[in-house]
């Protein structure tokens, strides 16, 4: 028996987020020109794009863990989420004073409220429905065995770099504002290191996992964000100072998690068994009170 995914999960929690992925990827990719029109605050159009590649990913990520049945399969793409939104939380509510909420626009102003309650609503519908799946009961799943060291060593260097990069940017954004290689507000920067942060406690969480198969949705996450924000880097390239060690690390992170996602893909099927069909234990069935 497999222990399955909890329904009240998927609506609550994946689906939503979902959306609201989507919909940020959409707009802005498509105009990041004009965020100080249409989105929560204004922002430069580099970290429009980079933004909207990190989205476009989750969304692609939580489309694939809506079809998922397994638990095992969708848990580090749940953690992922749990752990970004209470850092885009604390990201907005310490950079209000950027946000439209004042004014500007009827469509920026009433974006902005709209992403601040979304980000004020999120983490308590989170804990519900992380409550709701911890009810599920199922027996844990067998573990495969250890990833060998030439798997192991780049996701836990990469994912160990991320990490500690995303929690400086987080902590310290306003210095590295002043000397980012585009046009950025401490907001901005604040934000990818969120990013940074979750894309780097991803890989920890996958590596824990032992078996690439199940972080696949995950690996879709870092080609779609890689591809998409080196797109978007090249768009709206003259935007950035690229006499700035700090562009060319941008380009380096984008091109890693490329890399990292497609390499994943290929050697989960060298590495990983042939799965065997087994059944669910019906998601009804909860843990005693």
């Amino acid at each position: 028996m497999s222990r399955p995914v909890s329904l009240v999960l998927k609506l609550m929690m994946i689906a939503p987020l979902a959306v609201a992925a989507g919909y940020s990827a959409v707009t802005l990719t498509l105009a990041p020109t004009a965020t100080d029109s249409f989105f929560a605050w204004r922002m430069s159009p580099v970290t429009a794009v980079l933004l909207g590649a990190g989205y476009g990913g989750a969304c692609t990520m939580l489309a694939l863990a809506l079809g998922e049945r397994r638990w095992e399969r969708v848990r580090v793409a749940v953690a992922a989420c749990a752990l970004l939104m209470p850092l885009m939380l604390g990201a907005t509510l310490l950079g209000r004073g950027t946000l439209h909420l004042l004014g500007g626009s009827l469509l920026a102003f009433a974006s902005a409220w709209i992403w601040l309650a979304v980000h004020l609503a999120a983490p308590p519908i989170g804990l519900i429905a992380l409550g709701a799946q911890w009810r599920v009961r199922g027996p844990a799943p067998t573990r495969a065995p250890r990833l060998p060291w030439w798997v192991a060593l780049p996701m836990a260097g990469n994912g160990t770099a991320l990490a500690a990069a995303g929690f400086l940017l987080y902590l310290r954004p306003d210095p590295l504002a002043r000397h980012w290689p585009w046009q950025a507000g401490p907001l901005d920067v604040r934000v990818l290191g969120a990013w940074c942060l979750t894309f780097g406690a991803a890989l920890l969480l996958s590596l824990a996992e032992a078996e690439l198969r199940r972080v696949r949705s995950g690996m879709t996450a870092l080609v779609a964000t890689g591809l998409l924000g080196l797109v978007g880097l090249i768009r709206y390239g003259d935007h950035v100072s690229w006499t700035s060690p700090g562009a060319w690390l941008v380009l380096l992170v984008l091109l890693t998690l490329a890399g990292l996602g497609l390499c994943g893909f290929g050697i989960s099927w060298m590495l990983d068994p042939a799965e065997t069909r087994r059944p669910l234990e019906p998601p009804t069935s909860l843990r005693p009170l």
